[in-house]
């Protein structure tokens, strides 16, 4: 360790999230960076970063589904923008409005943009 840095510094929740996603993009460590996020996010489960980064990773891993899950949790956690523009770029919708109906039926369009425009949805 250097001076000035301790081992709670390097173990923060921060540093593991971004030593996590550092391994992933830049030496293709996928494993061993979601392993690193998953322990930021246990211990602090409140911070939205650890979130994008552990779905940045799934994303990089070709675990799309894992990646949306856990964009979603991060959203639940506070509404980060960086959050809702992947969401966006991956082209993700809200699900329909009657599960029972195709989201193309008239009743899910027209409830759709009607909530939308209230700014309801």
């Amino acid at each position: 360790m250097q001076d000035g840095q301790d081992a709670s510094s390097i173990d923060s929740p921060e540093m593991l999230s971004l030593m996590g996603y550092s391994l992933a993009a830049e030496s293709g460590q996928l494993e061993a960076g979601i392993q690193l996020c998953l322990k930021a996010i246990s211990v602090n489960p409140h911070n939205s970063e650890h979130y994008l980064a552990l779905g940045r990773i799934y994303l990089m891993a070709s675990r799309k589904e894992d990646a949306i899950a856990t964009f979603r949790k991060g959203l639940r956690v506070r509404k980060d923008a960086r959050i809702i523009v992947v969401l966006k770029q991956l082209g993700i919708r809200k699900p329909p409005l009657f599960d029972s109906l195709a989201r193309e039926h008239v009743l899910n369009r027209v409830s759709g943009k009607l909530l939308r425009t209230l700014r309801l949805r």
